[in-house]
This record gives structure tokens, C-alpha cells and sequence, in this order.
């Protein structure tokens, strides 16, 4: 009867389950096991069918595959009475299996872990791959955290400081090189550390060598990359001397206009530099958001599922059934989490891939969405995105360059929209077929382009923006970009209504390639906690994992915090996201600090990288708590724990979990 219901319960379950039963030889040692039932799952995870199964002996259906190898850990498992849990490959495919003992024999469950097993695999084959791009350029590069320790130096920078990759590695910069103090390097990396934004200066590392340096910020971390330009310094030295000689004859002018010929080359090529450093300091801050968001969740509520798990010790069956369904909610929720990091990574890597030049069937939106992807950090406090799709045939483009047009101009459409007013603001995606030719027009109603400028938008090195903020190559490399794949990019633009661009591209019939702690007191005071965060899934993780010891009320948005907190203010703690579209934590700081000054104290603001100037400046002028994503729930319980008691509040103990 037991085996009934057990076969009833796993038959649709997507993991594998099975009963094997011990064989013992003559002197009552276990010598095999027998399939006494296995799911649809489990048999197909083994290459089987579930009545072939049945009866069978495991060493000889399958003497050398996976499980078949694992005899001996299901002898122990049996033999000691303890479970077991291994990974192991069958076929193609890696299955963690987890081993159980009942009388006699073994209850296995198999989980399919291979997309995990790859993408293991896949970041530390990226990981090498940024190591040998590092290693083998003939520019020095390194890195240093927030508390100045040197977190990576290729050989290169190593050489220039005259020490060696082992001696600098995890080193506080200052203590390794101590000749760099009080030098303009140190003024330099300081200024950048605190938020000032990249910087680009000269350095003369040693006497007669000169190094271009360029420095950026990102999440407390600084990156210096030095480029050695001797031979440049060498040659404005010798441009100088013929300077002073201009009058001396035909000659002597010519070279000097040969010199200054070259010498704006080089100021091009640094230039196009720049820019390029400009797009990965705008796309770190976008991949950080990004993924810091559902990285939350998927640590909160695997964290969350394990102690549902491990609390699974009442010998009710309700409350195990209860704690499973809980713990299985927040395990699909991690998934999804991990789903979308993996999509993150993913499209970092179409980004980053080689040039290409033979053209192929490309689908626009998946393009489009991409770029959409990776800008929408920048867009998502400045506008709200609307989404025309048509239906169109894919276009003969290169992948990746129109992924990096479709980035650049929504990036151009985030820049020319103020930052705070999400509901008066749009940008609109539009795509159609006209023709021979798909055409996707990006549209917004931000500030605009005076005739002047609109007639200038495409001309290399024209930029409206300030120094230092790029180099006015961003259209004029789009442009380019699109010509070179058969198509046109054209824009349209007046001031105070807004700019519209439109790629038209050649179409195909042809269809795309498809895409590749220490525990606290057991007796614990029970307050009531608001979570305000546009991101539902984090929310309810936090919902879920806070709600085991306390009351938690979650909301949305910034403006149904603000209209809550007006009806009930009775809330010991509120943990707000700092970086939400429409009002953000940071407008929710503001209306606070008129109305109720007092409720202020009670806040603790979440952040997953404050990428904007004005979000900066926040956090460096306000002295309120803030934590980061992904959360370590030890520091959750005890920011809720060591709020201070409202007046009049009537606390009482926490109950545990399953408590009525």
C-alpha cells in the first residue's frame, strides 16, 4: 500500500524517484540492489523506461554507467543508515542523487543539475578568457577594492612598479608602493573612489617613461589602466624645438606640420578610446542592477528553503507537507532568478564577441530587446518604455553590431530625458516592414535637437555633452555600423518635443539562428516591517524570510509606501528600495523628511548600485542604514531585531514557524 501511494505521489513530478531494494549473498552482505520502482522521471533520467526497470539489478543493466558506479555509497547508505547526496554524469547529462535509507534497501531521488554543471563551466572559462586578455596586452592594468587592496595586476603593471604579481596581489596599494604617496596618482585614484567619475591623466612612472592613465569607478571598486606613450612624450619634445624654429625656413615648417599631422591621429585614436571606456562604465552599471536584483532573490530564498528544510522535525505529517510546499515555492522563485542571470550573461557575451563580417539572418527584436536589456537601467527612473512590435521578417545585419546601434541609441534617448519624472516622460519602440526593408524607429519626448545640432548629430567628435563624458562618437559609429550592414540610420528632431531615430535595414526570408551565522535567542520580539521594492520576487522573499518572525507588510512602489505609512505609521522597521521606477526611494526620503522627519529613523534603504549622480550623492549625504543586494539574512534579522521600540508599542515574543 505504501509503494502505491509512493508510485501515485512521483508519478508527474519533473524529478526522478526510485526504490531500490538490497540483495545479500549467502553470508548477508549486500551484493546488489534491485529496482523495485522507479517514476517516469527517474527512468528517463537513466536512459530507460519505467517497466523496464522493474525487477532489475543495477550491476548488471548497467554495470558501468553512472549509478551503476555509485554501488558502494548505496551499500553505505544502507549498511550505516545515514543518507547520501553525489553528483554524478549519466549520458550527457549530470544528475545529483540523493540517497535515503528504509528498510533494507533505498529511496533515490535524481536531480537534473547539467544547466547548473554548464554555467559553472561557462564563468570560469570567461573568467580565463578576461585573464589572458588582461595578461597579454602591453598595457599595464590594475584593480583595488574600497579598502585600497590590490585585487588584481597583470604582469605588465607589476613590471612598471619593479615588484612581482605575488608580492602586490591582495596588498594595500599604499603599503606596496609607498613611493606613490602623495603623488597626483594618489590625488587621482582618491577623487575617482569617492564618485567623481572617471579620469584620464598623464604619469610619468619613471625618469624618461611616460604612462597615459586611465581610471574608473565602479560599485567601491577602482580600475587604472595605463597606456605607455614615451614615444608620444618624446615626440611633443621635439614638435616643441621645431616650434621654435618655425621662422627658420620652408623645411623646418613642413616637418612641423607632418608632426602635428600624426599627433592628431594619436588624439583620434584616444579619443575613440575614451568613448569606448565610457560604453563599459555605462554597461558595469547596467550588468551590476541588473543582476544584483535577481541574485537577491535566488540567494534569499534557497537560504529561506534550507531552513524550511533542516525545520522539517515535527512528526506531524501537515506540517512537513506544509514546510515542503514552502521550501519547493521559494526553490522555483531562485530558479527564475538564476534564469535571468543567465540571460544577463548571455547577452554579455553576444556583446563582447569578435567582429564578424559576413552578414546572416538577424531577428530585430530579439536585437532590439537586448539592447533594451542592458539600457534600461539607465531609462527605467527617467521614462516610461512602450513597445509597437509589427510583424516583420528577419533582417540581413551583423548581430552583435546592431545590438550595440540599438544600445547606443537608447542610451542617446536616456541622456536627453531629466531623470525623475517617469510618468511625463516615453520612449517608444516601433518596428514594421516597408518594403524591401525593416524599419525600427526609437522615439522619445525628451528635450530635443535645435536645428543646429540635429545637422551635426552625425559628424565624428560633435558631442553637446561635457568634457569627459564621452567623445561625440556614438551616432557617427552607429551610423557607420548600419551602413555597413546594407541599411540607414536617420533622425528626425526639434527642441522640446523630442528625437525620433530609424534604422532601416534589408530584409531575408531566411530565419534567425536560434540563441544559445551565528543563531539569536529563541525567544525574539515580534515587530511589525514594511518592504517597499518595485521587483515582486524580491519582495516576497523578503516577505517570506522576515514573515517567520515577524509582521510584514510589502508594497510596490514608492507612492503606495508614502499613502501607508500616512494611514498606519506604526512600522519598527522599513526597508525601501533606493533605486524604483516611477518614485523612488530617494523621493520617498524627501516627502518623508517634511511630513514625518521621525519615521526617517526606522528606514533602511536597499541598493543594487547606486550607477546615477544623483543616487551618489544620496548615499554619501545621508546617514541612514543601507544594505546591499544579494542580503545576508543574519543582517536582516538583526537590523529588524535591534530597531528601537515605537512609543506605546505593545511587543510581544515572535512565534516560530508553523506556531498557531
Amino acid at each position: 500500500m505504501l509503494l502505491a501511494a509512493l508510485e501515485e505521489a512521483e508519478r508527474q513530478q519533473p524529478d526522478g524517484c526510485m526504490l531500490l531494494l538490497a540483495v545479500r549473498d549467502v553470508s548477508g552482505a549486500v551484493e546488489d540492489f534491485q529496482w523495485a520502482w522507479a517514476n517516469p522521471a527517474g527512468a528517463r533520467a537513466l536512459g530507460h523506461a519505467p517497466e523496464a526497470l522493474r525487477g532489475q539489478r543495477l550491476r548488471a543493466l548497467m554495470p558501468d554507467s553512472g549509478l551503476g558506479r555509485r554501488l558502494n555509497l548505496l551499500r553505505d547508505v544502507v549498511e550505516a543508515g545515514r543518507p547520501a547526496v553525489d553528483d554524478f554524469q549519466e549520458g550527457s547529462a549530470w544528475l545529483q542523487g540523493t540517497a535515503v535509507p528504509l528498510r533494507d534497501g533505498v529511496l533515490l531521488r535524481l536531480r537534473d543539475i547539467t544547466s547548473a554543471v554548464r554555467l559553472e563551466e561557462g564563468v570560469r572559462d570567461t573568467l580565463d578568457w578576461v585573464g589572458n586578455v588582461l595578461e597579454s596586452t602591453p598595457d599595464a592594468f590594475f584593480s583595488v577594492d574600497a579598502d585600497w587592496r590590490v585585487t588584481y595586476v597583470n604582469h605588465e603593471a607589476a613590471a612598471l612598479s619593479g615588484r612581482s604579481q605575488e608580492q602586490l596581489f591582495r596588498q594595500i596599494l599604499w603599503q606596496a608602493c609607498p613611493e606613490l604617496l602623495g603623488t597626483r596618482m594618489e590625488r587621482e585614484l582618491r577623487q575617482v573612489a569617492t564618485g567623481a567619475g572617471a579620469t584620464i591623466f598623464e604619469w610619468r612612472a619613471a625618469p624618461g617613461r611616460w604612462h597615459e592613465v586611465h581610471a574608473w569607478g565602479a560599485n567601491g571598486n577602482v580600475s587604472i589602466f595605463g597606456r605607455d606613450i614615451t614615444a608620444r612624450k618624446r615626440a611633443e619634445a621635439e614638435r616643441d624645438v621645431l616650434l621654435s624654429q618655425e621662422q627658420s625656413g620652408r623645411r623646418e615648417a613642413e616637418a612641423l606640420v607632418h608632426e602635428r599631422t600624426r599627433e592628431l591621429m594619436a588624439a583620434r585614436e584616444r579619443l575613440v578610446q575614451s568613448e569606448k571606456l565610457a560604453m563599459a562604465g555605462q554597461l558595469a552599471a547596467g550588468v551590476g542592477h541588473e543582476i544584483n536584483n535577481p541574485l537577491s532573490y535566488v540567494v534569499g530564498n534557497l537560504q529561506f528553503a534550507l531552513e524550511q528544510l533542516e525545520s522539517i522535525t515535527s512528526p506531524t505529517p501537515y506540517a512537513h507537507v506544509s514546510a515542503l510546499r514552502e521550501a519547493m515555492e521559494a526553490l522555483r522563485e531562485a530558479k527564475e532568478g538564476a534564469e535571468r542571470i543567465r540571460t544577463t550573461v548571455r547577452d554579455l557575451q553576444t556583446f563582447a564577441r569578435a567582429e564578424e563580417p559576413r552578414l546572416s539572418p538577424v531577428d530585430v527584436h530579439a536585437a532590439l530587446e537586448f539592447g533594451l536589456s542592458m539600457a534600461m537601467p539607465h531609462l527605467g527612473h527617467r521614462a516610461r518604455v512602450e513597445k509597437r512590435f509589427g510583424e516583420v521578417p528577419t533582417a540581413m545585419a551583423h548581430e552583435t553590431r546592431l545590438g550595440q546601434v540599438f544600445l547606443q541609441l537608447l542610451i542617446n534617448a536616456a541622456q536627453a530625458i531629466p531623470e525623475g519624472d517617469v510618468e511625463r516622460y516615453e520612449v517608444t519602440l516601433s518596428t514594421w516592414k516597408d518594403a524591401a526593408a525593416v524599419v525600427v524607429e526609437i522615439a522619445d519626448n525628451g528635450h530635443g535637437m535645435a536645428p543646429e545640432v540635429l545637422e551635426r548629430a552625425f559628424e565624428p567628435f560633435f558631442t553637446t555633452r561635457p568634457m569627459g563624458e564621452g567623445a561625440g562618437l556614438g551616432l557617427s559609429t552607429s551610423l557607420g555600423l548600419v551602413r555597413s550592414m546594407g541599411g540607414e540610420l536617420t533622425a528626425t528632431s526639434a527642441p522640446g518635443v523630442g528625437s525620433v531615430f530609424q534604422v532601416r535595414l534589408p530584409t531575408t526570408d531566411a530565419a534567425a539562428p536560434d540563441a544559445q551565522p551565528e543563531e539569536g535567542p529563541d525567544v525574539r520580539i515580534r515587530k511589525r516591517v514594511l518592504v517597499v521594492d518595485d521587483e515582486p520576487l524580491l519582495a516576497a522573499v523578503l516577505g517570506r524570510v522576515l514573515g517567520t518572525r515577524h509582521e510584514v507588510v510589502v508594497v510596490h512602489n514608492g507612492r503606495e509606501a508614502l499613502e501607508l505609512l500616512a494611514r498606519d505609521p506604526n512600522f519598527d522597521r522599513v526597508f525601501c528600495d533606493l533605486m524604483m521606477d516611477g518614485m523612488t526611494g530617494m523621493d520617498v526620503h524627501d516627502a518623508l523628511a517634511v511630513r514625518d522627519p521621525e519615521m526617517l529613523s526606522r528606514f533602511v534603504f536597499m541598493t543594487g548600485g547606486a550607477f546615477s549622480e544623483r543616487a551618489r550623492a544620496f548615499l554619501q549625504s545621508v546617514p541612514l542604514p543601507r544594505i546591499e543586494k544579494p542580503f545576508e539574512l543574519r543582517i536582516l534579522h538583526a537590523l529588524v531585531d535591534e530597531a528601537p521600540p515605537r512609543a506605546g508599542s505593545q511587543e510581544r515574543p515572535a512565534r516560530e514557524p508553523g506556531a498557531v
